[in-house]
């Protein structure tokens, strides 16, 4: 009967220190905060429609490493400052941002 009571007690100790525990900044009398994050990604460097230049900026080769489907019909991915931008091969011109496609190893 003791046993249990003791393991009780340590238990209900411990509750309140493990969440406390899960704030970084955790300071007598305050509490908790989470910032919030931006749902609407940063502008690119370059314009959906836009003509790049040619020889100016680099083309991603091995696109499934990157978790992006395979290049077709035409098209290839550009690496423009961060980001990865779909880009017709013949004109130059930008397509489509897909930086929010690529996998954790980009």
């Amino acid at each position: 009967m003791r046993v249990r009571v003791f393991v009780t007690m340590v238990l209900m100790a411990t509750i309140p220190a493990s969440v406390h525990a899960q704030c970084r900044m955790a300071v007598a009398g305050t509490a908790c905060v989470t910032v919030p994050q931006s749902s609407t990604p940063a502008p690119g460097p370059v314009n959906v429609g836009e003509i790049l230049e040619r020889g100016q900026y680099s083309m991603l080769m091995n696109a499934p490493y990157y978790g992006l489907p395979r290049v077709s019909d035409g098209w290839v991915y550009m690496r423009i400052e961060d980001d990865i931008y779909r880009v017709d091969w013949r004109s130059h011109k930008v397509l489509e941002r897909v930086t929010h496609l690529a996998s954790r190893n980009w």
